[in-house]
Order: C-alpha cells, then structure tokens, then sequence
C-alpha cells in the first residue's frame, strides 16, 4: 500500500512540475513577445492611424445617421 501511495505523490509532484514549467515558459515567451512589438512599435507613425480612426468614425456616424432618416422617414 504505501509503494501504490508513493507513486501517486511522484506522478502528482510530475504533474505538477511540468505545469509549473509550462506556465514560466508561457510566461517568459509572452514577456519577450511584448518587449518585441513595443520596440517595433515606436516606429508606427501614430498621427496616420488616429486619421484613419477618425475619418472611418466619421463616415460610420454619416452612414448610422442617414439609415436612421431614411428609417423614420419610411416609417411616418
């Protein structure tokens, strides 16, 4: 009985182990890939991308806005 129980605890301290090493090198590969895109991502110009936002939101609320009138206007 105690050779079956001393199996059990080594699987268990096995198990346990290779989840533990799992989850440092899941989080040391995700540490290094956000070190990787911040330093990549200093060279995205920004202004372009906020202009692209605003004029996509513009056109969006243009669009909302006429299916909305034309909405009400087909409903009266």
């Amino acid at each position: 009985m105690e050779n079956l129980l001393s199996q059990g605890f080594e699987i268990a301290i096995f198990g346990m182990g290779t989840v533990f090493m799992f989850l440092t090198l899941l989080i040391l590969a995700t540490h290094g890939m956000s070190l990787l895109v911040q330093k990549y991502e200093a060279k995205i110009p920004k202004n372009t991308a906020d202009t692209a936002t605003q004029k996509a939101d513009r056109n969006l609320l243009a669009i909302i806005s006429g299916a909305i009138a034309q909405h009400r206007s087909t409903r009266n």
